[in-house]
């Protein structure tokens, strides 16, 4: 983009040069009847002039090309560093999805599942086929896992059973698979504002209610179990309306279930969970790396987020760059025609005053 200065100082050569023009087409009948000395005198006056004029013209032209070579020169270096970064940004994700392609499998196994269920919605709607379903879902998942590291329906001495148990180490997580979908359709099926927020007060309750009874019931490390267990919820609306609620007390879902090593997971985050569980177990005691692991838990969703936010920052930034780089383009082509149209011009003059 040009500089203002530049295009006033144009703009005011071109108005000296019209003005001369004038005074001379004005004046020089004149001149021709006074005398040639006189004439002579103001036509070198007027080449002087003409002669400044252009090496004015010429310097504010070169500095002009200067400013557009430099900003093609920042574009450049810009659009290097923007490549860089993106290539980065694909290397992340190339290494996510390596770590996720297990999860795609599994994924199109479920697909394959639901094509022979006629509606998923009758089945949810009875609260044992639920279970059974979350269950199923479950054990398929953890099958393709961990085929030999797994227990369904495992009992502790107090009589309580908890849907599965991975073995880790000689050591216990427990999983069980709780969701209130009926007040999760309640919810959704509400149509006024006020109602939508007494319902949701009412499922987030019962997610707090859930919350509680695998913390009381399956946390059990004096039956070599670890201080922490899985909730897995087998639909993923429902998640992240879990992960996100807020109670009536302000109080944050996702951080009420940790408080209590209670850690919500659905069909698309229970892999990478499994996974960090599996690398940060292996070959530990588990008493003295439990902590890091629900925090690297719960940075885990969060590092997503951020890693999201900036790829579309960069995308934008990407974006932009284009967009001022032909700006520029249209800029010069801009001010190439306006300096051969001058160039033209003083030409002309010039042709006409030998004449």
């Amino acid at each position: 983009m040009a500089n203002p200065v530049t295009v006033l100082l144009l703009l005011t050569v071109l108005i000296l040069i019209g003005a001369l023009l004038l005074i001379i087409f004005l004046f020089l009948p004149r001149f021709k009847r006074q005398g040639a000395p006189e004439t002579t005198l103001l036509f070198q006056q007027i080449e002087v002039i003409r002669q400044e004029q252009a090496r004015a013209l010429e310097a504010n032209t070169q500095l002009l090309n200067q400013r557009l070579a430099e900003m093609q020169r920042v574009l450049i270096d810009s659009t290097t560093a923007v490549n860089i970064r993106l290539d980065n940004a694909t290397q992340v994700t190339g290494e996510l999805n390596r770590r996720l392609g297990e999860l795609a499998i599994a994924a199109q196994n479920i697909l394959n599942v639901g094509k022979d269920i006629a509606s998923l919605q009758d089945i949810l709607r009875a609260p044992k086929p639920r279970g059974v379903l979350g269950e199923f879902f479950l054990e398929n998942i953890l099958q393709e896992m961990l085929p030999n590291y797994y227990q369904l329906q495992y009992s502790f001495r107090s009589g309580e059973k908890v849907d599965a148990v991975i073995r880790l180490g000689g050591r216990l997580v427990p999983v069980d698979a709780k969701f209130p979908l009926d007040d999760f359709q309640r919810l959704l099926a509400a149509e006024k504002e006020i109602e939508r927020a007494t319902l949701r007060k009412v499922f987030l309750q019962k997610v707090k209610k859930n919350i509680d009874s695998i913390a009381q019931k399956y946390i059990r490390p004096d039956e070599g179990t670890f201080d922490f267990a899985l909730m897995y919820i087998p639909a993923e609306n429902v998640y992240y309306e879990t992960i996100t609620g807020i109670t009536d007390k302000e109080e944050n879902i996702l951080k009420y279930a940790f408080d209590r090593r209670v850690i919500p997971v659905s069909p698309g985050t229970i892999y990478a969970y499994l996974q960090t569980i599996v690398l940060g177990l292996r070959g530990m005691q588990i008493e003295q790396q439990a902590q890091q692991i629900l925090n690297h838990l719960g940075r885990l969703q969060a590092d997503m987020n951020r890693f999201q936010d900036k790829f579309q920052t960069l995308g934008a930034h990407l974006t932009n760059a284009h967009n001022r780089y032909e700006e520029a383009a249209r800029e010069l082509e801009r001010l190439s025609e306006r300096l051969a149209l001058q160039f033209r011009a003083d030409q002309t003059n010039q042709d006409a005053q030998q004449m």
